[in-house]
């Protein structure tokens, strides 16, 4: 079945439903009609045990054995079926027999104690009889007083219900399966629509969209979740070919540069000295190089969900005192005082010391990059509601509140001006971002033209 639609799952599954159901329905009502006519029949013969009872309560005292045969004979007829009876004492002489009963010889099955019934069917000849016994006391003497029914039109009615039950049920079935795989099919095509419509869109046309039905059931959300999922798979492709076209272009220019400065270099003899300040050049450059192809690696491990982190309990007082020591000379080569203000006392988080200590030493030479000469760079320690914040602010150029959104994007700059060797490859803040979200912290950013910008690193502790 698995490898059939799922309209026709649904029809099967409601076929097997409806035909337990059906089926369990038409044995219940011919059990039901068999018990009604059981009911109709023997109320029927108590009532007319009761009369026979009435009657023999008026007569038996007033008349002889031979005139009571003769009244019953009269008054036989006491009901439909009514002729069906016989009477005996406690001494087995019978008072009245029915003709085809003494023809057949029929014994009561007398009960074991006075005023006791039973029922039995019995066949005589080609007819099935319902039979009730009773024990009854008339004038002081007990009776054994039977009658019977003849169950041949009870019986014929019941086949009759049987034989349209089987009829009827098979081809009520059928149209109801017929019925629900249609309606299966019907309620399904919608999906179908949506399907061929989603194998329409490619990598090619990512822009497409699927029609939403606005009916507010299942439809509507899929083809909703589905078009969330084409505009984020969408961002995922742009945001990568932007990544590539942004590596290749960051690499295309040291490449370039050190195969140029060897070519230079290689044209004709020179002195060693002219050699050396090549290779350095070029080592320069290589270095440079490598530090973009390391960050790259950082961030495509971290987009591949690969754990780039080994956290041990750490004291993030010394490791913000390991960067600021860095981002001193940092801070002393473009003249700039850096200023900080850590704990005396220690902060204990869970964290990898090593990439704490490159996320701070981040924000402290992002801070110098942009602050002019003379300006001052802040770092502060605190605690703050079970977090260690690392907040760096900087007297720089700021930045202008429509960039802010961007500064964590790859290959970022906000002054466009700057140069790769003063402004980087712009992946510092990405890897920032990259590594206080795999700690399960944060990094956000306060700034606006002229005045400065303040960065806050959030690590929980613990």
């Amino acid at each position: 079945m698995k490898d059939h639609s799922i309209g026709f799952r649904l029809a099967a599954w409601y076929f097997l439903v409806f035909a337990c159901g059906l089926g369990a329905f038409s044995v219940g009502a011919w059990f039901a009609m068999r018990a009604s006519l059981y009911d109709a029949i023997d109320d029927e013969l108590r009532d007319r045990v009761r009369g026979v009872t009435s009657f023999m309560d008026q007569q038996i005292a007033a008349l002889s054995v031979p005139e009571i045969r003769d009244e019953f004979r009269e008054h036989s007829v006491l009901g439909p079926g009514g002729d069906l009876f016989q009477v005996c004492d406690s001494q087995g002489q019978w008072l009245y027999r029915s003709v085809p009963l003494e023809n057949e010889n029929v014994p009561i099955e007398l009960p074991d104690r006075l005023m006791q019934s039973r029922f039995e069917n019995k066949q005589l000849q080609q007819h099935l009889l319902r039979f009730y016994s009773q024990r009854i006391v008339v004038d002081g003497q007990p009776y054994s007083v039977q009658v019977a029914s003849l169950m041949n039109e009870g019986l014929e009615a019941l086949e009759r219900f049987k034989l349209m039950l089987l009829i009827a049920a098979p081809l009520l079935l059928i149209a109801a399966s017929a019925g629900g795989y249609w309606l299966s099919t019907r309620a399904l095509a919608p999906v179908d629509e949506i399907s061929r419509a989603a194998q329409r869109i490619s990598i090619e046309n990512l822009a497409d969209r699927l029609k939403v039905p606005h009916t507010g059931d299942q439809l509507q959300r899929l083809s909703e979740t589905l078009n969330e999922t084409f505009a984020r798979l969408e961002a995922s492709v742009l945001r990568m070919k932007q990544f590539t076209a942004d590596a290749s272009h960051e690499l295309r220019a040291p490449i370039s540069l050190i195969r140029t400065t060897a070519e230079v270099t290689i044209q004709r003899d020179r002195a060693a000295p002219e050699y050396r300040a090549a290779l350095m050049e070029i080592l320069e450059e290589s270095e440079r190089t490598s530090q973009v192809v390391d960050s790259l690696m950082l961030l495509a491990r971290a987009d591949s969900g690969k754990e780039i982190l080994e956290c041990v309990q750490t004291d993030v007082c010394a490791v913000v005192r390991g960067a600021i020591e860095q981002g001193e000379k940092l801070a002393r080569s473009q003249n700039i005082e850096l200023k900080a203000s850590v704990p005396s006392s220690s902060i204990s988080i869970q964290a990898d010391s090593d990439a704490l200590r490159r996320v701070v030493l981040i924000l402290i030479d992002n801070a110098v990059k942009y602050t002019p000469h003379g300006g001052v760079v802040k770092v502060d320690l605190a605690e703050e509601r079970g977090f260690a914040v690392v907040s760096v602010a900087d007297t720089g150029i700021g930045i202008a509140k429509e960039d802010i959104a961007h500064v964590f994007d790859r290959f970022w700059r906000a002054d466009k001006a700057r140069s790769r060797e003063q402004g980087g490859a712009g992946l510092g803040l990405s890897i920032a971002k990259c590594v206080a979200e795999a700690h399960r912290g944060s990094i956000s950013v306060e700034s606006a033209p002229g005045q400065g910008s303040v960065f806050h690193l959030r690590v929980p502790k613990g």
